[in-house]
Protein backbone atom coordinates (compact mmCIF):
# COMPACT_ATOMS: atom_id res chain seq x y z
CA UNK A 1 0.00 0.00 0.00
CA UNK A 2 1.69 3.22 -0.94
CA UNK A 3 1.56 6.19 1.55
CA UNK A 4 -0.27 9.39 1.20
CA UNK A 5 2.72 11.38 0.00
CA UNK A 6 3.62 8.76 -3.05
CA UNK A 7 -0.64 8.80 -3.47
CA UNK A 8 -0.41 12.58 -3.30
CA UNK A 9 2.31 12.85 -6.21
CA UNK A 10 0.73 10.31 -7.74
CA UNK A 11 -2.88 12.36 -7.90
CA UNK A 12 -1.04 15.46 -9.21
CA UNK A 13 1.09 13.99 -11.77
CA UNK A 14 -2.00 12.86 -13.64
CA UNK A 15 -3.44 16.00 -13.01
CA UNK A 16 -0.65 17.73 -14.83
CA UNK A 17 -0.81 14.97 -17.38
CA UNK A 18 -3.86 16.43 -18.26
CA UNK A 19 -3.89 19.99 -18.00
CA UNK A 20 -6.01 20.03 -14.65
CA UNK A 21 -7.85 22.08 -13.76
CA UNK A 22 -7.11 24.60 -16.93
CA UNK A 23 -8.40 22.80 -19.58
CA UNK A 24 -11.35 20.16 -18.54
CA UNK A 25 -13.34 18.36 -20.81
CA UNK A 26 -15.75 15.41 -20.60
CA UNK A 27 -12.44 12.69 -22.21
CA UNK A 28 -9.90 14.18 -20.16
CA UNK A 29 -12.03 14.28 -17.49
CA UNK A 30 -12.64 10.25 -17.78
CA UNK A 31 -9.22 9.28 -19.01
CA UNK A 32 -7.71 10.89 -15.88
CA UNK A 33 -9.95 9.16 -13.49
CA UNK A 34 -9.14 6.19 -15.58
CA UNK A 35 -5.58 6.24 -14.73
CA UNK A 36 -6.16 7.37 -11.05
CA UNK A 37 -7.86 3.96 -10.43
CA UNK A 38 -10.70 2.87 -8.51
CA UNK A 39 -11.84 5.41 -6.71
CA UNK A 40 -11.37 8.19 -8.48
CA UNK A 41 -13.65 5.75 -11.11
CA UNK A 42 -16.29 4.93 -8.56
CA UNK A 43 -16.72 8.99 -8.14
CA UNK A 44 -17.13 9.00 -12.02
CA UNK A 45 -19.15 6.34 -12.16
CA UNK A 46 -21.36 8.17 -9.64
CA UNK A 47 -20.93 11.52 -11.49
CA UNK A 48 -22.34 9.91 -14.54
CA UNK A 49 -25.99 9.61 -12.90
CA UNK A 50 -26.03 13.50 -11.88
CA UNK A 51 -27.42 15.31 -14.47
CA UNK A 52 -28.98 17.91 -11.75
CA UNK A 53 -25.39 18.73 -11.63
CA UNK A 54 -23.07 18.06 -13.84
CA UNK A 55 -23.71 19.17 -17.86
CA UNK A 56 -24.97 16.05 -19.87
CA UNK A 57 -22.13 15.42 -21.95
CA UNK A 58 -19.92 14.97 -18.74
CA UNK A 59 -22.45 12.32 -17.68
CA UNK A 60 -22.54 10.23 -20.81
CA UNK A 61 -18.55 10.25 -21.25
CA UNK A 62 -18.29 9.18 -17.29
CA UNK A 63 -21.03 6.33 -18.02
CA UNK A 64 -18.22 4.60 -19.98
CA UNK A 65 -15.95 4.26 -16.80
CA UNK A 66 -18.77 1.43 -15.57
CA UNK A 67 -17.01 -1.06 -17.30
CA UNK A 68 -13.33 0.41 -17.54
CA UNK A 69 -11.97 -0.73 -14.55
CA UNK A 70 -8.98 -3.54 -14.83
CA UNK A 71 -9.52 -6.49 -13.13
CA UNK A 72 -7.34 -8.04 -10.61
CA UNK A 73 -5.04 -10.61 -11.24
CA UNK A 74 -6.85 -14.56 -10.92
CA UNK A 75 -4.14 -15.40 -8.42
CA UNK A 76 -4.57 -12.59 -6.42
CA UNK A 77 -9.01 -13.46 -6.40
CA UNK A 78 -7.66 -16.96 -5.48
CA UNK A 79 -5.41 -16.07 -2.24
CA UNK A 80 -8.48 -13.64 -1.34
CA UNK A 81 -10.98 -16.53 -1.51
CA UNK A 82 -8.60 -19.30 0.38
CA UNK A 83 -8.08 -16.45 2.57
CA UNK A 84 -11.27 -15.61 3.59
CA UNK A 85 -12.28 -19.80 3.45
CA UNK A 86 -9.05 -20.95 5.17
CA UNK A 87 -9.19 -24.03 2.73
CA UNK A 88 -8.14 -24.46 -1.08
CA UNK A 89 -10.52 -22.80 -3.61
CA UNK A 90 -11.56 -26.80 -4.97
CA UNK A 91 -13.17 -27.70 -1.55
CA UNK A 92 -15.69 -25.29 -2.03
CA UNK A 93 -16.50 -24.72 -5.52
CA UNK A 94 -16.40 -27.85 -8.32
CA UNK A 95 -15.15 -25.09 -11.11
CA UNK A 96 -14.13 -21.19 -11.13
CA UNK A 97 -13.26 -18.99 -14.09
CA UNK A 98 -10.60 -17.16 -14.20
CA UNK A 99 -11.54 -14.47 -16.37
CA UNK A 100 -14.25 -12.00 -14.29
CA UNK A 101 -17.94 -11.70 -15.95
CA UNK A 102 -17.69 -8.22 -14.17
CA UNK A 103 -15.22 -5.56 -13.09
CA UNK A 104 -15.72 -2.72 -10.95
CA UNK A 105 -14.13 -0.33 -8.90
CA UNK A 106 -15.23 -2.14 -5.41
CA UNK A 107 -15.02 -5.33 -6.69
CA UNK A 108 -15.52 -8.28 -9.26
CA UNK A 109 -17.12 -10.87 -10.73
CA UNK A 110 -16.28 -14.14 -11.80
CA UNK A 111 -18.61 -16.86 -12.52
CA UNK A 112 -18.10 -20.72 -10.87
CA UNK A 113 -20.02 -23.91 -9.81
CA UNK A 114 -20.42 -25.12 -6.48
CA UNK A 115 -19.99 -28.78 -5.44
CA UNK A 116 -23.59 -29.58 -6.82
CA UNK A 117 -23.02 -28.03 -10.07
CA UNK A 118 -25.04 -25.03 -9.60
CA UNK A 119 -24.18 -21.54 -11.36
CA UNK A 120 -23.43 -19.14 -9.24
CA UNK A 121 -22.00 -15.32 -9.50
CA UNK A 122 -19.14 -14.90 -6.95
CA UNK A 123 -18.67 -11.22 -6.19
CA UNK A 124 -15.35 -10.40 -4.66
CA UNK A 125 -13.97 -7.27 -2.96
CA UNK A 126 -10.26 -5.38 -3.96
CA UNK A 127 -7.67 -5.70 -2.38
CA UNK A 128 -7.20 -2.84 0.81
CA UNK A 129 -9.43 -0.66 -1.16
CA UNK A 130 -11.03 0.68 1.92
CA UNK A 131 -7.35 1.99 3.08
CA UNK A 132 -6.91 2.82 -0.57
CA UNK A 133 -9.93 5.15 -0.60
CA UNK A 134 -9.46 6.55 2.92
CA UNK A 135 -6.42 8.16 1.23
CA UNK A 136 -7.94 8.72 -2.10
CA UNK A 137 -10.25 10.92 -0.07
CA UNK A 138 -7.95 12.80 1.79
CA UNK A 139 -5.77 14.10 -0.20
CA UNK A 140 -8.86 14.63 -3.23
CA UNK A 141 -9.55 17.60 -1.06
CA UNK A 142 -6.35 18.60 0.01
CA UNK A 143 -6.12 18.67 -4.28
CA UNK A 144 -9.30 20.53 -4.91
CA UNK A 145 -7.97 23.07 -1.89
CA UNK A 146 -4.25 23.29 -3.00
CA UNK A 147 -5.38 23.86 -7.02
CA UNK A 148 -8.83 25.62 -6.08
CA UNK A 149 -10.56 23.61 -8.86
CA UNK A 150 -14.04 24.31 -7.70
CA UNK A 151 -12.96 27.76 -8.51
CA UNK A 152 -12.06 26.63 -12.04
CA UNK A 153 -14.67 24.38 -12.44
CA UNK A 154 -16.90 27.39 -11.99
CA UNK A 155 -20.84 25.99 -11.85
CA UNK A 156 -20.19 22.48 -13.61
CA UNK A 157 -19.52 20.42 -10.63
CA UNK A 158 -19.04 20.84 -7.14
CA UNK A 159 -16.16 18.31 -6.26
CA UNK A 160 -16.55 18.68 -2.41
CA UNK A 161 -20.38 17.26 -2.59
CA UNK A 162 -19.56 14.51 -5.06
CA UNK A 163 -16.42 13.19 -2.96
CA UNK A 164 -18.81 13.70 0.37
CA UNK A 165 -21.90 11.55 -1.43
CA UNK A 166 -19.09 9.07 -3.17
CA UNK A 167 -17.14 8.05 0.12
CA UNK A 168 -20.82 8.08 2.03
CA UNK A 169 -22.43 5.24 -0.65
CA UNK A 170 -18.90 3.56 -1.12
CA UNK A 171 -18.37 2.85 2.36
CA UNK A 172 -21.87 0.71 2.56
CA UNK A 173 -21.01 -0.41 -0.81
CA UNK A 174 -17.90 -2.41 0.37
CA UNK A 175 -19.86 -3.81 3.33
CA UNK A 176 -21.70 -7.18 1.62
CA UNK A 177 -23.06 -8.40 4.83
CA UNK A 178 -25.45 -5.74 3.76
CA UNK A 179 -25.76 -6.23 0.16
CA UNK A 180 -27.02 -9.80 1.07
CA UNK A 181 -30.00 -8.23 3.80
CA UNK A 182 -30.57 -5.73 0.95
CA UNK A 183 -31.03 -9.04 -1.62
CA UNK A 184 -33.31 -10.27 0.89
CA UNK A 185 -35.41 -7.45 1.70
CA UNK A 186 -35.54 -6.85 -1.89
CA UNK A 187 -36.83 -10.12 -2.53
CA UNK A 188 -39.40 -10.40 -0.06
CA UNK A 189 -40.69 -6.81 -1.05
CA UNK A 190 -41.33 -8.28 -4.28
CA UNK A 191 -42.29 -12.29 -4.12
CA UNK A 192 -45.90 -11.48 -5.41
CA UNK A 193 -44.71 -10.23 -8.40
CA UNK A 194 -44.72 -12.20 -11.40
CA UNK A 195 -42.58 -10.51 -13.46
CA UNK A 196 -39.91 -9.45 -10.93
CA UNK A 197 -37.08 -12.71 -10.77
CA UNK A 198 -35.77 -13.11 -6.72
CA UNK A 199 -32.06 -13.89 -6.67
CA UNK A 200 -31.13 -17.01 -4.54
CA UNK A 201 -28.03 -16.22 -2.38
CA UNK A 202 -25.51 -18.40 0.10
CA UNK A 203 -25.11 -17.34 3.38
CA UNK A 204 -22.58 -19.56 4.38
CA UNK A 205 -20.65 -19.09 1.39
CA UNK A 206 -20.83 -15.45 1.94
CA UNK A 207 -18.68 -12.66 3.87
CA UNK A 208 -17.96 -9.32 4.34
CA UNK A 209 -15.82 -8.75 1.56
CA UNK A 210 -17.24 -12.06 -0.65
CA UNK A 211 -20.90 -12.56 -2.32
CA UNK A 212 -22.22 -15.82 -3.68
CA UNK A 213 -25.31 -15.06 -5.38
CA UNK A 214 -27.03 -17.34 -8.04
CA UNK A 215 -26.07 -16.49 -11.53
CA UNK A 216 -28.40 -15.17 -13.64
CA UNK A 217 -28.04 -15.88 -17.45
CA UNK A 218 -30.51 -13.81 -19.96
CA UNK A 219 -29.79 -10.47 -21.61
CA UNK A 220 -28.86 -7.24 -20.61
CA UNK A 221 -32.47 -5.26 -20.98
CA UNK A 222 -30.58 -2.53 -23.85
CA UNK A 223 -29.58 -5.60 -25.57
CA UNK A 224 -32.41 -4.77 -27.70
CA UNK A 225 -31.87 -6.68 -31.25
CA UNK A 226 -31.98 -9.94 -29.20
CA UNK A 227 -35.13 -9.21 -27.48
CA UNK A 228 -36.60 -8.41 -30.26
CA UNK A 229 -35.01 -11.58 -31.69
CA UNK A 230 -36.91 -13.58 -28.54
CA UNK A 231 -40.32 -12.20 -29.12
CA UNK A 232 -39.95 -9.67 -25.96
CA UNK A 233 -42.20 -6.51 -25.98
CA UNK A 234 -39.87 -3.78 -25.31
CA UNK A 235 -42.91 -1.41 -24.34
CA UNK A 236 -44.25 -4.18 -21.68
CA UNK A 237 -40.78 -4.29 -20.61
CA UNK A 238 -40.44 -0.90 -19.93
CA UNK A 239 -43.91 -0.24 -18.43
CA UNK A 240 -43.34 -2.90 -15.97
CA UNK A 241 -39.99 -1.44 -15.17
CA UNK A 242 -41.46 1.79 -14.14
CA UNK A 243 -44.76 0.76 -12.26
CA UNK A 244 -42.05 -1.41 -10.32
CA UNK A 245 -39.53 1.31 -9.46
CA UNK A 246 -42.50 3.30 -8.26
CA UNK A 247 -44.11 0.52 -6.15
CA UNK A 248 -40.31 0.34 -4.46
CA UNK A 249 -40.15 3.46 -3.97
CA UNK A 250 -43.75 4.82 -2.94
CA UNK A 251 -45.11 1.06 -1.51
CA UNK A 252 -42.19 -0.15 -0.24
CA UNK A 253 -39.67 2.61 0.69
CA UNK A 254 -36.98 0.56 -0.35
CA UNK A 255 -35.51 0.87 -3.96
CA UNK A 256 -32.78 0.38 -6.11
CA UNK A 257 -30.88 3.68 -6.60
CA UNK A 258 -29.02 2.39 -9.08
CA UNK A 259 -30.96 1.33 -12.14
CA UNK A 260 -28.93 1.49 -15.13
CA UNK A 261 -28.65 -0.97 -18.47
CA UNK A 262 -25.97 -2.78 -16.65
CA UNK A 263 -27.37 -3.58 -13.90
CA UNK A 264 -30.96 -4.91 -15.27
CA UNK A 265 -31.46 -8.25 -16.88
CA UNK A 266 -34.70 -9.58 -19.16
CA UNK A 267 -34.60 -13.49 -18.15
CA UNK A 268 -37.46 -16.04 -19.18
CA UNK A 269 -40.08 -13.11 -18.88
CA UNK A 270 -38.92 -11.26 -16.59
CA UNK A 271 -37.09 -8.62 -14.82
CA UNK A 272 -33.88 -9.28 -12.54
CA UNK A 273 -32.25 -6.15 -10.51
CA UNK A 274 -28.57 -7.07 -10.31
CA UNK A 275 -25.63 -5.35 -8.18
CA UNK A 276 -27.61 -4.22 -4.91
CA UNK A 277 -24.63 -2.51 -3.36
CA UNK A 278 -26.23 0.80 -3.43
CA UNK A 279 -30.11 0.94 -2.14
CA UNK A 280 -32.08 3.69 -1.16
CA UNK A 281 -35.47 3.98 1.56
CA UNK A 282 -38.04 5.79 2.45
CA UNK A 283 -39.35 6.68 5.94
CA UNK A 284 -43.16 6.58 6.22
CA UNK A 285 -43.56 10.15 6.28
CA UNK A 286 -41.02 11.35 3.18
CA UNK A 287 -43.03 8.48 1.35
CA UNK A 288 -46.40 10.07 2.23
CA UNK A 289 -45.76 13.63 2.21
CA UNK A 290 -43.73 12.56 -1.31
CA UNK A 291 -47.13 10.64 -2.48
CA UNK A 292 -48.89 14.14 -1.76
CA UNK A 293 -46.52 16.59 -4.01
CA UNK A 294 -46.99 14.09 -6.74
CA UNK A 295 -50.79 14.13 -6.70
CA UNK A 296 -50.42 18.11 -6.42
CA UNK A 297 -48.02 17.85 -9.55
CA UNK A 298 -49.98 15.99 -11.63
CA UNK A 299 -53.46 18.14 -10.00
CA UNK A 300 -51.54 21.41 -10.71
CA UNK A 301 -52.02 22.37 -7.33
CA UNK A 302 -49.46 24.75 -6.87
CA UNK A 303 -50.14 26.00 -3.42
CA UNK A 304 -50.07 22.64 -2.05
CA UNK A 305 -46.65 21.53 -4.14
CA UNK A 306 -45.40 24.87 -2.16
CA UNK A 307 -46.17 23.52 1.62
CA UNK A 308 -45.06 20.06 0.98
CA UNK A 309 -41.51 21.50 -0.13
CA UNK A 310 -41.57 23.63 2.86
CA UNK A 311 -42.38 20.78 5.02
CA UNK A 312 -39.16 18.69 3.32
CA UNK A 313 -36.86 21.53 3.88
CA UNK A 314 -34.40 20.00 6.22
CA UNK A 315 -32.67 23.86 7.13
CA UNK A 316 -36.17 24.98 8.29
CA UNK A 317 -35.24 29.47 7.13
CA UNK A 318 -37.45 31.28 6.34
CA UNK A 319 -38.67 30.54 2.79
CA UNK A 320 -40.33 33.53 0.61
CA UNK A 321 -43.29 32.15 0.26
CA UNK A 322 -44.67 34.29 -2.51
CA UNK A 323 -41.79 33.45 -4.48
CA UNK A 324 -41.67 30.26 -4.40
CA UNK A 325 -45.25 29.74 -5.98
CA UNK A 326 -44.53 31.86 -8.74
CA UNK A 327 -41.03 30.12 -9.65
CA UNK A 328 -43.57 26.34 -9.19
CA UNK A 329 -46.15 27.94 -11.27
CA UNK A 330 -43.71 28.44 -14.17
CA UNK A 331 -42.24 25.46 -14.10
CA UNK A 332 -45.13 23.68 -13.96
CA UNK A 333 -46.82 25.82 -16.64
CA UNK A 334 -43.68 25.46 -19.14
CA UNK A 335 -44.27 21.57 -19.16
CA UNK A 336 -47.97 21.99 -19.49
CA UNK A 337 -47.05 23.31 -22.93
CA UNK A 338 -45.76 19.89 -23.68
CA UNK A 339 -47.15 16.39 -24.13
CA UNK A 340 -46.89 13.93 -20.56
CA UNK A 341 -45.19 11.55 -23.24
CA UNK A 342 -42.88 14.77 -24.27
CA UNK A 343 -41.75 15.74 -20.93
CA UNK A 344 -38.13 15.26 -20.53
CA UNK A 345 -38.06 14.16 -17.04
CA UNK A 346 -34.11 15.13 -16.66
CA UNK A 347 -34.73 18.58 -17.82
CA UNK A 348 -37.76 18.25 -15.21
CA UNK A 349 -35.62 17.26 -12.69
CA UNK A 350 -32.96 19.80 -13.58
CA UNK A 351 -35.84 22.60 -13.39
CA UNK A 352 -36.95 21.27 -9.61
CA UNK A 353 -33.24 21.61 -8.37
CA UNK A 354 -33.00 24.92 -9.92
CA UNK A 355 -35.84 26.32 -8.26
CA UNK A 356 -35.18 24.83 -4.71
CA UNK A 357 -31.82 26.18 -4.92
CA UNK A 358 -33.17 29.74 -5.94
CA UNK A 359 -35.21 29.61 -2.67
CA UNK A 360 -32.83 28.35 -0.50
CA UNK A 361 -34.70 24.76 0.13
CA UNK A 362 -32.95 21.64 1.02
CA UNK A 363 -34.22 18.35 0.14
CA UNK A 364 -33.75 15.04 3.35
CA UNK A 365 -31.04 13.17 1.23
CA UNK A 366 -33.44 10.09 1.17
CA UNK A 367 -35.49 11.96 -1.39
CA UNK A 368 -32.31 13.32 -3.78
CA UNK A 369 -31.39 9.61 -3.60
CA UNK A 370 -34.91 8.90 -5.52
CA UNK A 371 -34.76 11.55 -7.73
CA UNK A 372 -31.19 10.69 -8.54
CA UNK A 373 -32.84 6.95 -9.32
CA UNK A 374 -35.45 7.88 -11.09
CA UNK A 375 -32.97 10.13 -13.46
CA UNK A 376 -31.15 6.84 -14.23
CA UNK A 377 -34.00 4.80 -14.59
CA UNK A 378 -35.22 7.35 -16.85
CA UNK A 379 -31.95 6.98 -18.92
CA UNK A 380 -32.71 3.28 -19.06
CA UNK A 381 -36.50 3.64 -20.61
CA UNK A 382 -34.88 6.06 -23.03
CA UNK A 383 -32.68 2.98 -23.97
CA UNK A 384 -35.23 0.05 -24.30
CA UNK A 385 -38.96 2.25 -24.85
CA UNK A 386 -38.57 5.96 -25.04
CA UNK A 387 -42.46 5.77 -25.63
CA UNK A 388 -43.01 4.61 -21.93
CA UNK A 389 -42.56 8.02 -19.88
CA UNK A 390 -42.58 7.98 -16.20
CA UNK A 391 -44.09 10.69 -15.45
CA UNK A 392 -47.19 9.17 -17.38
CA UNK A 393 -47.17 6.10 -15.34
CA UNK A 394 -47.29 8.35 -12.32
CA UNK A 395 -50.07 10.37 -13.90
CA UNK A 396 -51.85 7.15 -13.95
CA UNK A 397 -51.06 5.72 -10.36
CA UNK A 398 -52.38 9.10 -8.75
CA UNK A 399 -55.54 9.86 -11.08
CA UNK A 400 -57.69 11.72 -8.43
CA UNK A 401 -60.22 8.91 -9.53
CA UNK A 402 -58.46 6.78 -7.51
CA UNK A 403 -58.25 8.37 -3.73
CA UNK A 404 -61.31 7.06 -3.00
CA UNK A 405 -60.22 3.31 -2.79
CA UNK A 406 -57.58 4.61 -0.20
CA UNK A 407 -58.54 3.16 3.27
CA UNK A 408 -59.96 5.87 5.68
CA UNK A 409 -57.17 5.63 7.72
CA UNK A 410 -54.53 6.84 5.14
CA UNK A 411 -57.31 9.58 4.09
CA UNK A 412 -56.89 10.81 8.08
CA UNK A 413 -53.34 10.53 7.79
CA UNK A 414 -53.35 12.93 4.80
CA UNK A 415 -55.47 14.91 5.42
CA UNK A 416 -54.28 15.51 9.25
CA UNK A 417 -51.07 16.31 7.39
CA UNK A 418 -51.98 18.97 5.28
CA UNK A 419 -54.30 20.71 7.91
CA UNK A 420 -50.89 20.56 10.33
CA UNK A 421 -48.69 22.00 7.14
CA UNK A 422 -51.07 24.89 6.77
CA UNK A 423 -50.84 25.46 10.23
CA UNK A 424 -47.13 25.20 10.40
CA UNK A 425 -47.17 27.64 7.09
CA UNK A 426 -49.11 30.27 8.91
CA UNK A 427 -46.04 32.32 11.07
CA UNK A 428 -43.69 31.58 7.51
CA UNK A 429 -46.41 33.16 5.01
CA UNK A 430 -46.99 35.95 7.48
CA UNK A 431 -43.25 37.09 8.16
CA UNK A 432 -43.29 36.74 4.47
CA UNK A 433 -45.98 39.29 3.85
CA UNK A 434 -44.34 41.35 6.25
CA UNK A 435 -41.20 41.36 4.56
CA UNK A 436 -42.80 41.94 1.24
CA UNK A 437 -44.41 45.25 3.11
CA UNK A 438 -40.74 46.30 4.14
CA UNK A 439 -38.96 45.74 0.72
CA UNK A 440 -41.60 48.00 -0.85
CA UNK A 441 -42.45 44.94 -2.72
CA UNK A 442 -45.89 45.03 -1.27
CA UNK A 443 -47.90 48.28 -0.97
CA UNK A 444 -50.67 49.44 1.01
CA UNK A 445 -52.39 52.75 0.76
CA UNK A 446 -52.82 54.19 4.22
CA UNK A 447 -52.21 57.68 5.14
CA UNK A 448 -50.87 57.50 8.75
CA UNK A 449 -52.09 60.51 10.66
CA UNK A 450 -51.33 59.30 14.27
CA UNK A 451 -48.12 56.70 13.34
CA UNK A 452 -47.75 55.08 16.71
CA UNK A 453 -52.13 54.64 16.85
CA UNK A 454 -52.09 53.46 13.27
CA UNK A 455 -49.04 51.08 13.92
CA UNK A 456 -50.84 49.54 17.10
CA UNK A 457 -53.78 49.15 15.28
CA UNK A 458 -52.41 47.26 12.69
CA UNK A 459 -50.69 45.27 15.08
CA UNK A 460 -54.17 44.43 16.56
CA UNK A 461 -55.66 43.20 13.29
CA UNK A 462 -52.94 41.19 12.16
CA UNK A 463 -53.45 39.16 15.75
CA UNK A 464 -57.24 39.15 15.01
CA UNK A 465 -55.70 37.71 11.97
CA UNK A 466 -53.96 34.98 12.95
CA UNK A 467 -56.15 33.65 15.61
CA UNK A 468 -59.07 33.84 12.95
CA UNK A 469 -57.03 31.61 10.68
CA UNK A 470 -56.22 29.43 13.25
CA UNK A 471 -59.61 29.31 14.43
CA UNK A 472 -60.59 28.29 11.20
CA UNK A 473 -57.82 25.74 10.74
CA UNK A 474 -58.83 24.03 14.00
CA UNK A 475 -62.65 24.13 12.97
CA UNK A 476 -61.54 22.17 9.33
CA UNK A 477 -59.22 19.49 11.53
CA UNK A 478 -62.21 18.46 13.80
CA UNK A 479 -64.75 18.17 10.29
CA UNK A 480 -61.98 16.01 8.70
CA UNK A 481 -61.83 13.87 11.71
CA UNK A 482 -65.18 13.16 12.57
CA UNK A 483 -66.12 12.94 8.73
CA UNK A 484 -63.36 10.11 8.28
CA UNK A 485 -62.96 8.47 11.77
CA UNK A 486 -66.48 7.25 13.03
CA UNK A 487 -65.15 5.74 16.27
CA UNK A 488 -62.24 5.99 19.08
CA UNK A 489 -61.59 9.77 18.21
CA UNK A 490 -57.94 9.85 18.08
CA UNK A 491 -56.27 12.19 20.60
CA UNK A 492 -55.77 14.77 17.86
CA UNK A 493 -59.61 15.42 17.89
CA UNK A 494 -59.40 16.71 21.37
CA UNK A 495 -56.35 18.52 20.80
CA UNK A 496 -58.47 20.23 17.39
CA UNK A 497 -61.54 21.07 19.18
CA UNK A 498 -59.20 22.42 22.24
CA UNK A 499 -57.74 25.06 19.99
CA UNK A 500 -61.03 25.90 18.34
CA UNK A 501 -62.73 26.62 21.76
CA UNK A 502 -59.62 28.36 22.80
CA UNK A 503 -59.49 30.78 19.57
CA UNK A 504 -63.58 31.53 18.84
CA UNK A 505 -64.03 32.35 23.08
CA UNK A 506 -60.94 34.86 22.18
CA UNK A 507 -62.52 36.18 18.98
CA UNK A 508 -66.25 36.66 20.46
CA UNK A 509 -64.66 38.07 23.53
CA UNK A 510 -62.74 41.17 21.26
CA UNK A 511 -65.71 41.27 19.74
CA UNK A 512 -67.56 41.80 22.54
CA UNK A 513 -65.25 44.39 23.33
CA UNK A 514 -65.24 46.30 20.67
CA UNK A 515 -69.21 47.00 20.41
CA UNK A 516 -68.86 47.99 24.31
CA UNK A 517 -66.40 50.73 22.90
CA UNK A 518 -68.29 52.26 20.88
CA UNK A 519 -70.96 52.89 23.16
Amino acid sequence: MRNSAERLKEILSVFKKYHFPKEITPEKLKLALEDLGPTFIKMGQIMASREDLIPKEYCQELARLRSAVKPMPYETVKSILEGEYNCKLEKKFKDFSKEPIGSASIAQVHKAKLLDGTLVAVKVQREQIEELMKIDMNLLKKAISILHINKFMGDIIDLVAVVDEMYIRAKEEMDFNIELQHIKEFTKNNQDLVYIKPIKVYEDLSSSTILVMEYIEGNKINELTTLNKLGYDLNEIGEKLAHNYIKQAIDDGFYHADPHSDNIKIIDGKIAYLDFGMMGSLSKYSRELLEECIRAIVSDDIALVARILVLLDTKKDIVDYMKLKNDIKMVLERNKKVEISSIDIKSFTSEIFALLQSNAITLPKEITMLIRGIVVLEGTLEEISPEINLIQVLEKRFDYTNILSKNKVRDFFLNSLKSGGNLMLIPNELLTTLKGVNSGELRFNIELTDSKHQIDRIERIVHLIIITVLDVAFIIGTSQIIVNIEDNLPIIFHMYLLGAIICTTWLLYKLLMSKFRKY
